[in-house]
């Protein structure tokens, strides 16, 4: 009859007859190694496909299920048959000693029962059973963790005792050599070093037995803020007078002295720009039981929790136990770093959580678990028991990962706002530079310059505090040019907690924290500008991205990743609006971008990053042109880095895509005076001269639509004509946008019917295509160049078809446009009527973000108020539009908006400041020459300040306008309009 048993005391075996049975398949052995642990008890098979297939699972789970256990019977001979299934899933039937555990565990407590050589005797034949850790290959599985944990307790615990004995039967040197191996593995365990102390020193090495006694008190003290505890403070003090008693032999006593406190760590720095949170946290402690400060590291946690707990010790009876988990590197070993920290001592062969939690149940105490991230698991696990055995035990946790456990409520601790010079930032940034050098106020008073660099560093205290720290060499102005080399920037020769000696070394400890496939995540996402949703991210790093070890997979894999770098707060989630989107903080941006070059993958993943971008302007170019204008504009305006950095990309690795992007981008640009959107079309064509593409009509055309309103009448010519050769041989309707570009020059140039035939050619087409928005610029702009050309009539009946085109759009700045024409075709007839239509224009292109038409039609309404006395509204409508646009750099526009304001100004008696932009006007070299009323209106308000002025001081001030540049004509003017809006 055969014979099997099993061993789980190092790798997965079975024995038959005493010979080992190889079982080859990982999946078996998962699915063996679950149903021993289960000890003879059902395990359902809902658990066994979890493990087996985590989200990855089969088409058929419990099929795939059946598959395994069918194999792992066969592979077991004749021990499969103790394999049977059962309602839910299986069990395996087994007497107790068939299983290695369960022998050592019984021969662990007969040990208990003897003394001397018998003991030791057994307690051999106990280790012997060990081949190395328990559960050893499925360490990583949270179905074996308890158990290994556990089980390797046990094995330290006989390997204490089996020395003990050897030291009581005066075998030292051989006690010695145990006793070194249990603490070089275990090195927090103070009975093997009470044990080791008492045999180095019956060998006569006391010098020995007080340098290990020293080396445990420094790093207790060192590490985690500790005292050795009471008995090895009294053993130490026996060897120096040579009294220690003999060595006790049996298992540690019930209850031992606690190790000796030590006072909650006082503040070294000033506590800036936390009230709200401190408050908060202080409220949310009588309300909650387990509280965790979650945010990214360096945010200032660990600070914030020092502060609330120095004012909340007086609710606790029994104090505040603070345990810094920073130096801890196991799981595992939480409880037993919790447990030094509240003076509960070890009982063999009872679990240190269960000493823990019979300890605490008694006491009324708050428990500061400090830097718990990188052993989460190991926290969440004892916390959950705290909170569900005991009635006063209140766990207040920082962590840069959530512990996801039942009851515990979440504070984010968020970056210090920058947004001012008297933001928490500033504050927090001036205070560590006055204390890191008292000459630092003098050269730190630029507080906007202060607030750009905080805001650089995220308002991240951690980094503000280094970056003050530097000021003992250097300028704020200095290190806000050199942010881009921050990590190597910012560091500190010396901080208590080594993680916080540098920005990188904060970032590594997160980073070293992350599995690879979360790892990938990050770096891949770190090439976003800004904020993305996921959408973007499964098109950046999801599916799409190159196969390998880890790589995200599929789109509920992104989501999870996302989640769990949240969680992680290596990104940075927004759930408002409705929508979810994430992005990472400027430094851990810069951080992953590091990493995703030394990983070689930084190129693709630029790459896949600019085919999403110019994915999301393509979609957008078709968005704009309807009744969710606004929405779409939104979108591209969140997403401008992105596609700033796209067009990077894509002009030096994919001219078509480029050239692409930049004609979708063609209405984004134009209805929102989008200076730098124009000039990428400039360069996508430059960088592919000589290209047959098919979008390159359309990017030429958008940078000549560019070079018009920036006032650069000849690029634009050059531009428009170069557009229209390029769409030759292509379909008709790519001569469509470089007649609309064409029909721009012309009217700048004064040639109001040239104009209106070449918008009517591309209105025609619009319509031909269907194109409902160009068809509505095309009718509308025709209308107007025929108004500036005295062909009313005409224009009037060409007008109707732009407000039709744009209703069958839909698109409010089509919509606008259509208005605006009308009103400025009847400015000089029905001037009510013209008001009306001017305001809808207004109206209608502001939520849309339309600012050009917006521009557009409050020049109008300030000429025309202008024109019919009323002066105080003008200067209104002039004083909101010259900084529109000023911001835009569009001064083709800006320049006739400046002609009309000099029509007023002299009408309204500021003849100085008239006269000045006069000749400034007269000595300009961009924008469109004035021709028609505005050339009329020009030699009008001339004729007026000669009038005014006598012949010295009319060439004194237009010659001191002809001196100004730019910024200085728009400062005049803007001061022009005070004064005269001043004026009685």
């Amino acid at each position: 009859m055969a014979v099997w048993g099993f061993g789980l005391l190092g790798p997965l075996e079975v024995w038959v007859n005493g010979r080992a049975i190889q079982l080859a398949g990982a999946r078996q052995r998962l699915v063996l190694a679950m149903l021993l642990l289960g000890a003879g008890q059902l395990v359902p098979a809902e658990r066994l496909v979890t493990a087996l297939w985590g989200e990855m699972l089969p088409q058929d789970p419990a099929g795939a299920l059946r598959t395994q256990v069918s194999r792992l019977r066969r592979a077991l001979g004749p021990a499969g048959g103790s394999l049977v299934t059962a309602d839910g899933g299986y069990r395996l039937r087994l007497q107790r000693d068939q299983l290695d555990t369960a022998r050592f565990e019984a021969a662990l407590a007969a040990a208990t029962q003897a003394d001397g050589e018998p003991a030791l005797t057994v307690l051999d034949e106990a280790l012997g059973l060990w081949r190395g850790p328990a559960l050893a290959e499925f360490a990583g599985q949270p179905f074996a963790q308890p158990e290994a944990v556990r089980l390797d307790e046990l094995h330290v615990v006989a390997r204490e005792r089996r020395a003990g004995l050897l030291l009581s039967l005066g075998a030292t040197e051989e006690a010695v050599a145990a006793l070194r191996a249990v603490v070089a593995g275990h090195p927090e365990r103070e009975r093997a070093r009470g044990l080791l102390m008492q045999a180095l020193y019956r060998d006569g090495r006391h010098t020995d037995a007080l340098a290990t006694f020293r080396s445990w008190r420094r790093y207790l003290s060192e590490e985690l803020g500790l005292d050795p505890s009471p008995e090895l403070r009294r053993m130490e003090q026996d060897i120096l007078r040579h009294a220690l008693p003999g060595p006790d032999p049996r298992p540690c006593p019930d209850s031992l002295p606690r190790p000796g406190g030590r006072a909650l760590p006082l503040p070294v720095t000033s506590f800036v720009g936390r009230d709200e949170d401190r408050a908060a946290v202080s409220g949310l402690l009588g309300e909650a039981r387990l509280l965790t400060l979650h945010g990214p590291g360096g945010v200032g946690k660990s600070r914030l929790a020092l502060e609330v707990i120095s004012r909340a010790a007086d609710r606790y009876r029994d104090g505040v136990l603070l345990c810094d988990l920073a130096a801890i590197q196991r799981p595992a070993a939480v409880t037993r770093a919790i447990a030094t920290t509240a003076g509960v001592g070890e009982r063999a062969f009872r679990r240190p959580d269960d000493q823990l939690v019979d300890e605490l149940a008694s006491r009324q105490v708050l428990l500061v678990l400090d830097n718990c991230e990188h052993v989460a698991d190991g926290v969440a696990a004892i916390a959950e028991r705290l909170l569900r055995e005991t009635r006063d035990v209140t766990v207040l946790a920082t962590s840069r990962e959530r512990l996801a456990v039942d009851g515990e409520h979440v504070w984010p601790v968020r970056p210090l706002a920058a947004d001012g010079p008297g933001a928490p930032a500033v504050r927090l940034f001036l205070d560590r530079a006055r204390a890191a050098d008292p000459s630092a106020p003098a050269q730190s008073t630029d507080r906007d310059t202060v607030a750009a660099l905080c805001a650089r560093l995220d308002g991240l205290p951690l980094a503000i505090e280094l970056a003050a720290a530097r000021l003992t060499g250097t300028t704020v102005r200095e290190l806000a040019r050199n942010m881009d080399d921050r990590f190597s920037l910012l560091t500190a020769g010396r901080r208590a907690d080594g993680r916080h000696h540098s920005l990188r070394a904060v970032v590594d400890w997160s980073y070293q924290q992350l599995p690879v496939a979360e790892q990938q995540m990050f770096g891949r996402l770190s090439v976003f500008q800004g904020w993305f949703g996921t959408e973007a991210a499964r098109a950046v790093a999801g599916p799409g991205s190159p196969d390998g070890p880890g790589s995200p997979g599929g789109a509920g894999d992104v989501i999870r990743l996302l989640l769990h770098l949240a969680d992680r707060s290596l990104i940075t989630a927004d759930r408002g609006g409705g929508t979810t989107r994430y992005r990472l903080l400027e430094t851990l941006r810069a951080y992953g971008l590091e990493r995703l070059g030394a990983s070689g993958e930084l190129d693709a993943a630029r790459g896949r990053h600019a085919r999403w971008a110019a994915g999301l302007a393509a979609r957008a170019a078709a968005g704009l042109r309807g009744a969710r204008e606004a929405d779409w504009a939104a979108a591209l305006e969140a997403h401008t880095g992105d596609l700033r950095a796209a067009h990077g990309w894509l002009t030096g690795h994919d001219h078509g895509l480029s050239l692409r992007m930049a004609a979708d981008l063609h209405w984004y640009a134009l209805w929102r005076c989008h200076g730098e959107v124009f000039r990428w079309a400039d360069v996508s064509c430059a960088a592919a001269a000589g290209s047959r593409s098919p979008s390159l009509p359309g990017a030429l055309a958008s940078a000549a639509f560019g070079a018009v309103y920036r006032g650069d009448l000849p690029g634009a010519g050059s531009a428009a004509q170069a557009a229209l050769e390029a769409a030759r041989g292509l379909a008709p309707i790519a001569v469509r946008r470089p007649l609309e570009a064409l029909g721009d020059v012309a009217i700048m140039r004064g040639e109001p019917g040239r104009a209106a035939r070449l918008y009517g050619q591309a209105y025609d087409l619009s319509m031909e295509a269907g194109d409902h928005l160009d068809a509505a610029w095309d009718a509308a702009s025709a209308s107007v160049a025929l108004a500036y050309g005295n062909r009313l009539r005409e224009a009037l009946r060409l007008a109707p078809r732009a407000q039709d085109a744009a209703a069958a759009a839909g698109a409010p700045s089509a919509l606008a446009i259509a208005s605006w024409a009308m009103g400025e075709i009847m400015a000089g007839t029905d001037p009510d009527q013209a008001r009306q239509h001017l305001q809808q224009a207004v109206t209608l292109a502001g939520p849309a973000g339309s600012r050009l038409v917006a521009a557009l039609a409050e020049v109008s309404l300030a000429t025309l108020h202008a024109r019919h006395g009323d002066a105080a509204t003008a200067l209104r409508y002039y004083q909101h539009v010259i900084p529109q646009w000023r911001h835009a750099g569009a001064w083709t526009p800006q320049w006739v908006t400046i002609r009309t304001l000099i029509d007023l100004l002299t009408r309204v008696g500021a003849s100085r400041d008239a006269a000045i932009l006069y000749g400034a006007a007269a000595a300009a070299t961009t924008g469109a020459p004035p021709w028609g009323a505005d050339a009329d209106r020009l030699r009008q308000a001339a004729a007026r300040l000669r009038a005014s002025l006598t012949a010295a001081e009319f060439r004194a001030r237009t010659d001191e306008g002809g001196r100004l540049d730019s910024p200085e004509v728009i400062d005049l003017a803007l001061g022009a309009i005070g004064r005269a809006t001043r004026a009685p």
